[in-house]
């Protein structure tokens, strides 16, 4: 009897171990599941990306957000709102190069700037005249400083990432024509010239209202509009908006017919 007993009580055991693995297995296969399900969104919203002309080296997913050329940020539920946007759109409204979503005009006569108190005092001053470029130039486009994080339609804020190849990375124009979140800057590169620091924060402000790079044919060639006099420059290498920091020397004539026709009065 003590051996039949014995033998009763194993069973439990035996079917409660069954029943415990059956369920890792199944939550194993599940996590699975989903994980595989999510990497094939991401490599969907890559290859949207790259169809947009951005290079698949250059593009990197961390943290929910896609990373552009080092220096464009968009997040991935703003990639998922784009590509079902434009399963329903009429095109591009035109074919310097500009993202497909530029500021509309709900925002673009004051994208406010709001600069938080850790940025370093150097670059504040950067921020403060990248602000003051971009609303003098002479278009559409104008911005201005605020003072409290709750008025502003864009963040400008200091990390530090050391011996990263990105001084300072931008959000783009979100698909409903607000601008970019945020800027963030890299503090490793403190030790650029106030002139450099000038071109790379007016450079970021450029992302947020929907510039992409000038030399690197990403998006759409702005043609349409107010005409080109003299035609479209093939080359504008001192452009603002070139993936490279230069000391500061005022806006191109293509810097500026571009911003005119993207922004006009």
């Amino acid at each position: 009897m003590l051996k039949n007993h014995a033998l009763i009580l194993r069973v439990p055991h035996l079917l409660a171990f069954l029943l415990l693995a059956m369920s890792c297995l199944f939550s194993c296969k599940k996590e699975e599941s989903e994980s595989t399900s999510h990497t094939k969104v991401v490599d969907s919203q890559i290859a949207y990306l790259n169809s947009k002309g951005f290079k698949k080296e250059n593009i990197e997913f961390k943290n929910g957000k896609f990373i552009l050329d080092n220096d464009i940020l968009i997040n991935q539920d703003e990639v998922a709102a784009r590509i079902k946007s434009e399963g329903t759109s009429d095109g591009p409204q035109t074919e310097h190069w500009r993202h497909r979503y530029i500021v509309s005009r709900t925002y673009q006569y004051d994208v406010r700037v709001y600069i938080d108190p850790a940025v370093p005092a150097d670059w504040q001053t950067a921020t403060q005249g990248a602000v003051t470029n971009w609303s003098t130039l002479g278009s559409g486009l104008g911005m201005s400083l605020v003072s409290t994080l709750f008025q502003a339609h864009t963040r400008v804020f200091a990390g530090y990432e050391s011996g990263a190849n990105w001084v300072a990375r931008a959000y783009l124009p979100t698909s409903n024509g607000r601008p970019g979140v945020s800027i963030e800057i890299n503090t490793y590169y403190n030790y650029l010239t106030p002139s450099e620091k000038l071109f790379a924060i007016t450079h970021e402000l450029g992302h947020t209202v929907g510039f992409n790079h000038t030399d690197q044919n990403v998006g759409f060639f702005i043609t349409s509009g107010t005409p080109w006099i003299p035609d479209p420059p093939q080359v504008d290498p001192y452009s603002v908006m070139n993936s490279f920091i230069l000391p500061w020397n005022g806006f191109t004539t293509g810097d500026v017919q571009a911003t005119r026709i993207l922004f006009p009065f």
